[in-house]
């Protein structure tokens, strides 16, 4: 029997990329750059993608196409209407960068209550602040207001309450009371519950039609003038012209975004001239330990496909049905 063909796009771990090999053919165009998918979409049966766009008309061209394999967990680049239309099954790896992302909220949280990025930058560039600008705050004891209670944010909410003794309050409308008290959370009915008594606001949502600008002026104003907003899940869920405005003119105490409406934001970024926000490049999942494991899953997940078995994560689980 025929080896069936995976078109790698983008760089992933060899760990991957080796699991493919024992059964597939596998074409990186990571290693041919300037290579267009598109010139390989035809004869693809499984790709791997990580940030590249898969659209309806990529997919029409995909006439041998079986399954798209999100290295990650957002899929908002991926048509999952169209695949689903033409019986490819798509699926992510929702528990690979858990502990990654979670970790770069909670540096992000630390950062930007400890002013420590606005400290080195006044020493690296002889902006020197006094002291008294560069008071912190702790996280002890304070409240963590999470929006989304998935397999992230219940990654937060644990270090949280174990390592600095924070009361964590969710939002999240699929998610039970009973489960949230196993994550070691307190279910909050109403979104702007958790806007009013949070410390700390974490977005740990996808980005979809429900979320998408889901933090805009009315939402920043519910929030304490002392709070922090990080969002590390997907540029579009906050508004950033609104978010803007409330940094100047106090409406919250400081932001740190990790993505953005546009990728990569522009150098000239109204948010990059204020002393109370922090951005860093979509990079909350890129850990060594991380890019292995998602590039692991993925090729996993592919290769169970081929074989005729069931994926772990499929999107659209109606095509195996």
């Amino acid at each position: 029997m025929a080896r069936k063909k995976v078109i790698v796009p983008e760089s992933i771990h060899p760990a991957g990329l080796e699991i493919l090999r024992q059964e597939a053919d596998v074409v990186n165009l990571a290693e041919q750059p300037g290579q267009p998918l598109r010139d390989y979409i035809a004869e693809a049966h499984a790709i791997v993608v990580r940030v590249g766009k898969i659209d309806r008309e990529l997919l029409e061209q995909a006439k041998n196409l079986m399954i798209i394999a999100k290295h990650g967990v957002g899929y908002d680049n991926i048509d999952v209407e169209a695949a689903t239309e033409k019986k490819v099954v798509v699926i992510n790896t929702p528990l690979d960068n858990a502990e990654s992302v979670a970790e770069h909220n909670l540096g992000l949280m630390l950062s930007i209550n400890k002013k420590i990025a606005l400290a080195d930058r006044s020493i690296r560039l002889s902006k020197s602040k006094s002291r008294q600008e560069l008071v912190g705050v702790e996280l002890k004891d304070k409240t963590l207001g999470l929006i989304g209670l998935g397999h992230i944010g219940s990654t937060l909410a644990h270090q949280c309450q174990g390592g600095f003794d924070m009361k964590v309050n969710a939002y999240d409308p699929y998610v039970t009371a009973e489960k949230a008290a196993s994550l070691g959370a307190t279910k909050v009915e109403k979104l702007d519950d958790v806007l009013r008594d949070a410390d700390y606001v974490v977005i740990c949502v996808p980005l979809t039609g429900e979320t998408a600008n889901l933090i805009g002026a009315r939402e920043l104003k519910l929030m304490k003038p002392d709070a922090f907003l990080v969002n590390s899940s997907r540029g579009g869920i906050v508004d950033e012209n609104a978010l803007y405005d409330s940094l100047v003119k106090g409406g919250i105490a400081g932001a740190a975004l990790d993505v953005f409406l546009k990728e990569p934001p522009p150098s000239e970024h109204p948010l990059f001239s204020l002393d109370n926000f922090i951005g860093t490049p979509h990079i909350a999942g890129g850990t060594r330990e991380a890019m292995r494991r998602m590039a692991t899953t993925c090729a996993e997940e592919i290769l169970r496909v081929f074989r005729g078995e069931r994926p772990k994560f499929p999107l659209n689980p109606q095509v195996l049905d």
